[in-house]
């Protein structure tokens, strides 16, 4: 048990010195905090503490030493986001300003400043630089277009649409614009929208199915072997129905089984002894084809 904790401590000390010092250049208290617990969990650093100290930490101020440098970090970590998000804001606020203004150039200037320096998973700078490419994209302004009532394509064409496409209010005002300059065409773009998604889902089917096959083949040995006997080469399937059919299915006495893989199906073919309705053993072949999961699709012949 001894030997288990001093472990624990040399994994998480190194661990949180080593975290600590490679990101102390973007976050220096965190970091701080992190390589002081981290020095403080290994063995021998703490020994030399204590020996400086004249004192010996008892295992409950350990606990709470560690616990404590824990929540420091986590309110280190959680401050810091909230100041990183509060600049974001104020940068987008200031980019959203000079959209507002025509100064487009310099807004995309400071939305590419916030993403390189406050980069998260709710990048807002992103979501602008977003908005300012939907915006005048003609495409995007087909799509949103399309998806408009009725009364608000009338809206649209009186000039009077109010609505809330993108949440920058300049932006989507020119949005709108490049909308209402496609509106004349609306049938014609409904038409080729649906063509086109037709066309997505046709393709995506296909790749589907390219996949399926693509993986199919590449475990088809496997998949085609694993159906027959590693005793005496028979197909499992292939004979279970073969026994249901018989009159006597303890007199099945396997002979041979050869196998063809034709890709959509395996053409199998048995050849057996049993009894027939009047008890004397015969020879018989039966080919059929099954499928990948090893079922009988169809019997070809039998004689």
């Amino acid at each position: 048990m001894n030997t288990l904790k001093t472990v624990l401590k040399w994994f998480f000390g190194i661990s949180f010195t080593l975290s600590g010092l490679i990101s102390i250049s973007d976050e220096i208290i965190v970091s701080i905090i992190s390589i002081a617990l981290g020095l403080f969990l290994i063995p021998p650093i703490l020994k030399i503490v204590e020996e400086k100290a004249n004192y010996t930490f008892t295992s409950p101020i350990k606990w709470a030493v560690a616990i404590g440098g824990l929540v420091i970090m986590g309110f280190a970590i959680s401050s810091q986001t909230t100041a990183k998000d509060g600049k974001m804001d104020k940068i987008v606020e200031e980019a959203s300003s000079l959209i507002d203004k025509g100064n487009l150039e310099e807004a995309k200037v400071k939305i590419e400043e916030a993403k390189i320096a406050y980069s998260s998973s709710d990048n807002k700078a992103e979501k602008l630089e977003t908005e300012i490419t939907n915006s005048r994209s003609t495409d995007f302004a087909k799509e949103k277009l399309v998806e408009l009532t009725d009364d608000e394509f009338k809206q649209l064409e009186n000039g009077t649409l109010s609505k809330s496409i993108l949440n920058q209010k300049t932006l989507n005002n020119e949005l709108i614009t490049l909308m209402k300059s496609q509106a004349p065409e609306r049938d014609k773009i409904i038409k080729e929208i649906a063509e086109k998604k037709e066309q997505e889902r046709i393709a995506a089917e296909l790749e589907a199915e390219r996949i399926k096959e693509e993986e199919l083949n590449k475990n088809r040995k496997e998949i085609v072997e694993k159906q027959f006997s590693g005793w005496d080469g028979s197909h499992r399937g292939l004979t279970k129905f073969i026994k249901e059919s018989m009159n006597d299915p303890d007199s099945y006495e396997h002979m041979e089984t050869r196998f063809r893989d034709d890709k959509s199906s395996i053409f199998v073919i048995t050849k057996f002894r049993g009894k027939n309705a009047f008890g004397g053993k015969i020879i018989n072949t039966v080919s059929a084809r099954v499928d990948f999961e090893g079922n009988v699709i169809e019997i070809i012949s039998q004689n």
